[in-house]
């Protein structure tokens, strides 16, 4: 009994951690990812060879960019290898919308949330733990937040036995170009620091 409940105020406690990151679902607005997936037998070798690159996981590219013209699938596509992942790696997704900007606070700490919901331990207890020592991380500023819930954290962490996968998608939709490149910046500068 007494093991029951420790377990349960533990529980308890990483859920508060994580609910002050929000809800997780900011960016995830209009369908689910289960529902604007790929159709079968479509985008075969793109998917095939963004899985290639998850599943290698000692590459030096650790970033992966999906660009194109507007109308030729790349949305379903980040929704198609997240939502196939999902139960694989540790996953986060953001959609950007039309006038979405990425200063908002909730942009990162979206993210930040489903890796906190992480099915490896070793991830969820770094990002939650990250969380726990910076109370105020969701009225940080963009490059704050940036070091606070994904540098500090996943730097900290020894090589994954599974991917930690995040997508943001459709950051041209970014309302203010100046915080998608500062976005793209932060990513890059930071990157080389991930497992």
């Amino acid at each position: 009994m007494t093991v029951e409940l420790r377990n349960i105020e533990v529980q308890e406690q990483k859920r508060r951690l994580l609910d002050r990151l929000g809800d997780g679902k900011y960016g995830a607005q209009g369908s689910a990812i289960e529902d604007v997936s790929c159709f079968p037998g479509t985008r075969v070798k793109i998917l095939e060879r963004i899985d290639s690159w998850i599943r290698h996981t000692s590459t030096p590219d650790q970033v992966l960019w999906i660009r194109g013209m507007a109308g030729r699938g790349k949305s379903t596509i980040a929704s198609t290898v997240a939502h196939g992942w999902k139960c694989r790696a540790s996953c986060a997704i953001f959609h950007f919308r039309r006038g979405q900007n990425t200063v908002n606070t909730r942009f990162l700490c979206t993210l930040a949330r489903q890796l906190g919901n992480s099915l490896a331990p070793d991830v969820k207890n770094a990002v939650l733990e990250s969380v726990r020592q910076n109370q105020d991380v969701t009225n940080q500023r963009l490059e704050e937040q940036f070091k606070t819930l994904f540098v500090a954290p996943l730097s900290k962490l020894n090589v994954q036995s599974h991917p930690i996968l995040i997508v943001v998608d459709a950051l041209d939709e970014c309302d203010n170009p100046k915080d998608a490149v500062d976005l793209v910046r932060l990513i890059h500068k930071h990157s080389s620091s991930f497992p």
